[in-house]
């Protein structure tokens, strides 16, 4: 894990020079946390991850964050080290951790009632800087858990007394009939695919800034339209339409037209909900289980349901 006393590595890695200083963690993530690295040259993000990756695909981003900048996205340059790798592993007394940096943009808080015609205008600018890929869609974007499954594993959080538990029993049969709509992506382009409220986020000065690119890959951009649809209309149908005519007049190639447009949000759904309670009944702390429950909770507070589903679609047909 990173520590202060680790900024000047950091910071002589990448080649960013003069006295440092590391703050943090400023932000927390599901897979790594963020540290404020400030030198002579300027502040910056450093990312940490809990878990080290490979650190050959922690650049495979790189591309389309380059191309996204390109396009008119407004997100964080990527920082390289003085070898030219995005990321790096840094030595502490606390243990080896994969590191990468990037240029620091003041943000604000999450929210997702963020500007709609800008939103529609920056997912299009991404995608057009998506290129066509013929690789296959990931299942945590493209598969549901089943019935069974949901059943099962709802009657192993209640042996095991998650405190979450009733709220799983209630929605079981709304997260069955809303996979009973996936369909495959039929024209993958690389995409963000993460484009929660997390990671789309004003500026201090109000711009849209996308960030976390690291979970990029083929998608339909139709999926991916729907999806932020849902996340940043916000239950709201004049949300969505202006956010889709400003998609659409801006050359955005996705096209949410029906049901089965929503399969990438409800598989994200589907395998959040299963990861968080699986992992809640192997935790071995009480701080991690709350932290696990409260990701769960998130799906209750704001299930994608066909009922939410259908008025996204009549808000945009």
């Amino acid at each position: 894990m990173l520590i202060p006393a680790a900024a000047q590595d950091v910071a002589d890695a990448y080649g960013l020079g003069g006295r440092a200083t590391l703050t943090g963690p400023v932000a927390r993530g599901q897979l790594g946390q963020v540290w404020r690295l400030e030198t002579g040259h300027g502040t910056y993000a450093v990312k940490e991850w809990f878990a080290a990756p490979d650190l050959d695909d922690a650049s495979r981003d790189a591309d389309l964050v380059e191309a996204a900048r390109a396009g008119g996205v407004m997100t964080p340059r990527i920082v390289r080290t003085t070898t030219g790798a995005v990321a790096t592993t840094i030595c502490t007394p606390e243990g080896d951790t994969a590191v990468r940096v990037f240029e620091w943009v003041d943000l604000r808080p999450r929210t997702r009632r963020l500007d709609p015609r800008q939103l529609g205008r920056t997912l299009a600018a991404l995608h057009r800087a998506g290129s066509r890929t013929d690789e296959a869609v990931d299942n945590w974007f493209a598969t549901g858990f089943g019935e069974q499954r949901w059943r099962d594993l709802h009657r192993r959080v209640v042996a095991e007394g998650a405190p979450f538990a009733g709220q799983l029993g209630a929605l079981v049969d709304e997260l069955v009939a809303v996979e009973s709509v996936i369909e495959p992506h039929e024209s993958p382009i690389v995409c963000h695919r993460d484009l929660w409220a997390d990671n789309v986020l004003a500026t201090a000065d109000g711009q849209i800034c996308v960030i976390d690119f690291e979970n990029h890959g083929p998608a339909d951009p139709s999926h991916e339209l729907a999806m932020v649809l849902f996340e940043f209309g916000d239950d709201d149908p004049s949300r969505a339409r202006l956010l889709h005519t400003a998609y659409r007049e801006a050359g955005g190639p996705g096209r949410v037209t029906r049901r089965g447009h929503f399969t990438m949000l409800i598989a994200e759904q589907a395998h959040i909900g299963q990861l968080a309670c699986s992992r809640w009944v192997g935790a071995s702390s009480e701080s991690e289980r709350e932290r696990l429950a409260a990701w769960f909770l998130e799906i209750p507070d704001d299930p994608v349901t066909l009922p939410r589903i259908d008025r996204v679609l009549a808000a945009v047909t």
